[in-house]
């Protein structure tokens, strides 16, 4: 698998970097969060705009993401947000935008686009646009109502990689054993032929269990949490780091 680096961070095999995502409607709620993550472990932020006030006001925007920036000093930066297939609020054209805003300002270091959204005539232009200012795009999958089966989880890993991507990922939400072990196992087989880095992120009290054995599937980043910052199902990154760590596969990961 080749390395890609986002900011000064490189995913590659071996063990996961961790991640804490941050979410708020005000600047100030994310500024305290970007702080708090400071004192952690966790070496890359996400920053999920779904429910950010304002998004339609750039100024704004771009003084939150600068903001972010200063508090975070070397701390990559990835920002995300919720497709209008899933969300009731963010339409195609706010989608578009935001994406544009963050790209264009140099904003972030990495910008996740959803898979059903790039194949789009000016998503298309503005991934172009994205690798003129050297930002990483992750595309990525979300299951939210079905489950889907192994073969059509290695089937999305192959479209995101054909279609462009420097980091492919799959959300979901399982809701067994069984469905995790799918995922899973999926990843580590898509990870045998593709060779781009490859993320899982499983939410519900079912993702800790993703996150702690990432090395062994394949996933290159995880997510924990600090404090009430980041998912509520999610390990302490203190405890995710120690747990990564007790359970390498690699002698001298890091």
């Amino acid at each position: 698998m080749k390395s890609v680096t986002i900011g000064t961070v490189p995913l590659t095999v071996g063990m996961p970097k961790i991640g804490v995502v941050l979410r708020g409607a005000e600047r100030s709620t994310l500024i305290g969060q970007a702080a708090q993550v400071l004192s952690s472990a966790a070496q890359i932020v996400e920053w999920d705009l779904t429910g950010a006030d304002g998004l339609e006001n750039r100024a704004e925007l771009i003084n939150t993401a600068t903001q972010l920036r200063q508090v975070l000093g070397t701390i990559p930066l990835i920002a995300t947000l919720q497709s209008p297939s899933q969300s009731a609020t963010i339409d195609e054209q706010t989608y578009y935008e935001t994406s544009v805003t963050l790209v264009n300002n140099r904003l972030v270091d990495a910008l996740e686009i959803d898979m059903g959204m790039v194949t789009k005539t000016r998503f298309m232009a503005l991934t172009k646009q994205m690798r003129a200012q050297k930002i990483k795009l992750i595309l990525s999958e979300t299951y939210v109502e079905t489950m889907p089966t192994a073969p059509q989880i290695v089937t999305a890993y192959q479209t995101m990689a054909a279609a462009g991507a420097d980091i492919a990922r799959v959300r979901m939400q399982p809701q067994t054993a069984t469905a995790l072990l799918t995922l899973m196992a999926a990843t580590a087989t898509a990870g045998t032929e593709l060779s781009l880095p490859l993320v899982v992120t499983a939410t519900g009290s079912l993702g800790r269990y993703a996150a702690a054995s990432g090395q062994l599937f394949g996933s290159t980043l995880v997510f924990g949490r600090v404090g009430r910052v980041g998912g509520s199902g999610q390990l302490p990154v203190s405890q995710l780091k120690q747990t990564l760590q007790t359970l390498a596969t690699v002698e001298g990961g890091s």
